[in-house]
């Protein structure tokens, strides 16, 4: 079996510690060197994401599969890059999280997850964010993107905030603002002057993707 295959098997069994022993002896072996590998599960959370889209796998499973492939870069890939003296590449640097006023995660992490198995470098921030932390983090590591997450009505005005605090640094130009959130919609998005709006965790990868430009 290739190993692309067996990296599919394990990613929709959700058998981290497949995916871990795989990967290591594949990198044990020169088989594969660690950016091929991160290549070749960037192409299988694309699988993954394109049967949630098509309902062939549901929300649990797509957790499932991005914390397993999340748990394997980290532990493994992410290292093994390190020890050969290079750096990982990222199509883009982005920053996110549940704005203030707002303690849910779930969502956001998924967006993280996936945004960060699809090959981008994710700085999540965690819950209750305010506004300058956003903006303050975004400059520290030279984000693109800021994502800003509200599942709780009288949280969403929070999302405006950055938007406002971005205008007051003079910096709204350099980074592009999307927001999700049940409570949210592409309305919405227009109305507070973010750069766009996502549904779910698929369609975040694809917003940043057309937001930034990158055609894989």
């Amino acid at each position: 079996m290739a190993i692309e295959e067996k990296i599919k098997e394990f990613v929709v069994e959700w058998d981290e510690e497949g995916l871990k022993e795989l990967c290591r002896s594949t990198l044990e072996s020169n088989e594969a060197t660690p950016a091929e590998l991160l290549k070749i599960i960037g192409k299988v959370m694309q699988f993954v994401g394109k049967q949630f889209e098509e309902e062939e796998i549901f929300l649990p499973d797509l957790v499932g599969s991005a914390n397993v492939v999340k748990n394997t870069i980290d532990e493994i890939l992410d290292p093994a890059i390190k020890k050969l003296g290079g750096s990982k590449e990222t199509l883009g640097k982005i920053v996110i999280g549940t704005v203030e006023g707002d303690v849910h995660s779930i969502g956001k992490d998924l967006v993280g997850s996936f945004l960060f198995s699809n090959g981008f470098e994710v700085f999540n921030l965690g819950e209750e964010v305010s506004a300058s932390r956003f903006v303050d983090k975004a400059e520290e590591v030279g984000a693109q993107v800021i994502g800003l997450s509200s599942l709780l009505t009288m949280s969403m005005g929070f999302q405006r905030e950055v938007i406002t605090e971005l205008d007051k640094r003079n910096l709204r130009d350099k980074y592009k603002v999307i927001i999700g959130g049940s409570p949210t919609s592409i309305e919405y998005a227009n109305e507070i002057g973010a750069d766009g709006w996502a549904d779910d965790a698929i369609e975040s990868v694809k917003l940043v993707k057309k937001l930034l430009g990158v055609n894989n």
